[in-house]
């Protein structure tokens, strides 16, 4: 699977954030440069029929007091696959970095969850470092529940998704009225 690729540089101070939709494959590789750089990526991945979607992040605290948080939901239906790489590389000398890795799938029909795998290189001893990962179908109790309250299975399928991916589909309705939000 072919990816394109968006590398990003955080220098001294600076705080960036990283909303996207992803649309193809792609690898992100940000390097947190500066002392007291700080990213936020957040990230929302749909994919249905066949398609086939892969991310790979990359972070690098290569600084001290750096702060990272990658946050990825994934919606997958029919036969699509979703592929999620994660690396946090806390470099020497980047003492007080906080990393925090997470993703998120939820699954129908025969979608499946292709290699999700957050992964810590911590070479510096005095940080902070976390990483977190679901993955699951709808919760059949949940779709009674909804149904039992005259609900289609459609209509509460619906209503379950959108109350997994609105945090993240608010955020980038926000962001993009200012245009900083991308689809990648």
């Amino acid at each position: 699977m072919q990816s394109s690729k968006l590398e990003v540089v955080i220098k001294k101070n600076q705080k960036e954030l990283i909303p996207f939709e992803l649309l193809e494959s792609k690898r992100l590789d940000i390097v947190l440069a500066g002392e007291n750089a700080q990213v936020e990526v957040v990230g929302l991945v749909i994919a249905k029929g066949e398609e086939q979607k892969a991310l790979e992040a990359y972070i690098t605290h290569a600084a001290p007091n750096t702060k990272s948080n990658v946050n990825v939901r994934a919606v997958l239906a029919g036969k699509s696959k979703f592929d999620f790489r994660g690396n946090v590389k806390i470099e020497k000398g980047a003492k007080g970095a906080d990393a925090y890795l997470r993703s998120d799938v939820l699954l129908f029909d025969d979608a499946k969850m292709g290699d999700d795998t957050p992964a810590l290189e911590i070479l510096e001893p005095d940080v902070k470092a976390g990483h977190a990962a679901t993955i699951g179908k709808v919760d059949e109790n949940m779709l009674f529940y909804l149904m039992s309250r005259g609900l289609t299975r459609k209509q509460a399928e619906k209503l379950l998704v959108e109350g997994f991916i609105n945090p993240v589909k608010n955020l980038l309705r926000e962001v993009s009225r200012n245009g900083d939000y991308s689809s990648i």
